[in-house]
């Protein structure tokens, strides 16, 4: 009896050994898109003319007087100066190399209002673009915008009120975001998409549904930022039906992400409408992301979430293709300082099978890494550094496994 009891140890104890080395060395299929290797992030057109800001005149607009007019007059170099007052047009930039700087004169500044009626405050279509020294309002669209450039701008912008987005660089390749201050959008405050080389920094965003969004973009660092009562803090997203279908190598470090527990006002069929309240980071499906150094505090759900877009079957049940990679791989959760997260998680985070905790993973993708050792997580234990790949890839499958049962 002994001897049978033995064997039967032994087979059970060779059949673990061998289903775990099956869950751990079975090659895994590559995440790539079902309809094609999808467009690049960034310009599209490369510059044939150089970088010639600040070399031209100076134009100066006062109070009453166009902007659109000055642009509309102003050669490659010039840099038009609007002194404080309010003025309500919608300023489209087609001349390469203008700066459009806004002259702050202690607490004045120049006001773009566009009285709830106009599109957007500033837009640019040219490359070499610098925006400066604005507020700009009351705006049904984008606070200020730059679409297919490259070396847009945006410094020392306040934006409140301006429709989807505060600032949105979108199709543009070495994009600076620095010194800017925005809130009460339905989307993003400070949202770079489908774009290259990106720096976002020394900015503050609240009131906003998410704070910063980084989407379907390479190369971006989210750096020194304050990010405070929104929704979600910081969003980096890689979604379907873009012109730009990659999104990886970008880095969210050492910001400060607080109390984003805004209820979520967007509208329910934009993609941000799923981000719950209380949100610190969230991952969609994006690649080596890497998130370090930040202070995330007082969000109510969770600190950092990493997910895949299969995740959401109810908000994206109509895509039978994908034209994107689907699940998050290769992202590294590190050095973070934590407090007081996942405390009163939403709803949605209970009904998606979730817990409250700092850091959250839906258990998709692999060569992800969390070392945070003091943080909270759910499920636990999650793959650290130290972890070896066959042994990471066996934990993945079996809690993939054991959810499907």
């Amino acid at each position: 009896m002994k001897r049978f009891l033995l064997a039967a140890g032994l087979l059970v104890l060779a059949v673990i050994v061998i289903g775990f080395a099956l869950l751990g060395f079975w090659p895994v299929p590559p995440d790539v898109p079902q309809t094609g290797a999808g467009g690049k992030a960034g310009a599209q057109v490369a510059p044939t003319t150089p970088d010639v800001r600040g070399s031209g005149k100076t134009l100066v607009v006062n109070p009453g007087q166009s902007i659109q007019t000055a642009v509309d007059k102003a050669a490659p170099g010039d840099t038009i100066q609007v002194m404080p007052g309010t003025y309500h047009e919608s300023v489209l930039i087609q001349t390469p190399s203008l700066t459009l700087q806004g002259m702050v004169q202690g607490d004045q500044r120049p006001v773009l209002d566009g009285q709830g009626q106009l599109a957007n405050g500033v837009l640019s279509v040219a490359n070499f673009f610098t925006v400066s020294g604005f507020r700009i309002v009351n705006y049904t669209s984008n606070g200020a915008t730059a679409q297919g450039i490259t070396g847009p701008i945006f410094n020392d912008l306040i934006t409140d009120k301006t429709g989807e987005y505060g600032i949105f660089p979108i199709l543009s390749s070495d994009v600076l975001v620095e010194h800017c201050v925005t809130s009460g959008v339905n989307d993003t405050g400070i949202y770079v998409g489908q774009s290259r080389g990106i720096t976002v920094t020394d900015s503050e965003a609240y009131a906003n549904v998410s704070g910063f969004e980084i989407e379907n973009s390479v190369d971006a660092v989210v750096e020194n930022n304050y990010s405070h009562d929104n929704t979600g803090g910081v969003l980096v997203f890689v979604l379907p039906g873009k012109t730009a279908t990659e999104g990886s190598h970008n880095r969210v470090a050492n910001n400060r992400i607080e109390n984003n527990n805004l209820a979520n006002f967007s509208r329910p069929e934009m993609i941000v409408h799923l981000v719950p309240a209380g949100t610190g980071v969230l991952i969609i499906s994006a690649d080596a992301t890497e998130v370090t150094a930040n202070t995330i505090r007082g969000n109510k759900s969770f600190a950092v979430g990493l997910v895949a877009l299969t995740d959401f079957p109810k908000f994206f049940a109509n895509i039978k293709q994908w034209d994107i990679p689907t699940v998050p791989e290769n992202n590294w959760i590190h050095g973070n300082t934590f407090d007081h997260n996942g405390y009163d998680p939403d709803p949605e985070v209970i009904s998606s099978g979730f817990q409250g905790r700092d850091l959250l993973w839906s258990t998709a993708g692999t060569g992800n890494r969390w070392d945070e050792p003091s943080a909270t997580r759910y499920p636990s234990p999650l793959p650290s550094s130290n972890w070896p790949d066959f042994v990471q890839r066996a934990y993945s499958r079996a809690l993939n496994y054991l959810a499907h049962l």
